[in-house]
């Protein structure tokens, strides 16, 4: 028979576990870039313990503006990678860093931070 400290150390292990599925595998945020005057869109980014939104829909074939707002203090999260389009940017804490991007082709588009741990997708449709 387990005494109530093993009760509380199964529990608390299964809650974590649970925690963790969540975080890797639960539903995702998605939001559409706005657009504005000029057709660039515009897409405000927040980077918290992982990146929110972390699924951005804009428009094939028009310009990007990616507004990142890092209050996160880890290390890990003060690079912002977009691999396949070579931008890699430094995101100091508290500060809006602007990412202009050029007019994407219809496809998705990988981001990450520098250690490759946060995750996020850019999704050009037409």
């Amino acid at each position: 028979m387990l005494d109530t400290t093993e009760v509380m150390v199964v529990a608390s292990s299964l809650v974590a576990a649970a925690g963790t599925g969540l975080f890797f595998f639960g539903p995702r945020q998605r939001t559409r870039a706005k657009s504005e005057a000029g057709g660039t869109q515009q897409v405000d980014l927040m980077v918290d313990g992982g990146y929110r939104p972390d699924r951005i829909v804009v428009r094939a074939g028009m310009p990007v503006k990616l507004n990142v707002l890092r209050t996160d203090r880890s290390a890990c999260s003060e690079q912002f990678v977009l691999g396949d389009l070579g931008v890699s940017r430094t995101l100091p804490t508290g500060r809006v860093v602007s990412i202009d991007l050029p007019a994407l082709k219809e496809g998705a588009y990988d981001f990450t931070c520098g250690m490759n741990m946060l995750r996020g997708r850019l999704i050009a449709e037409s």
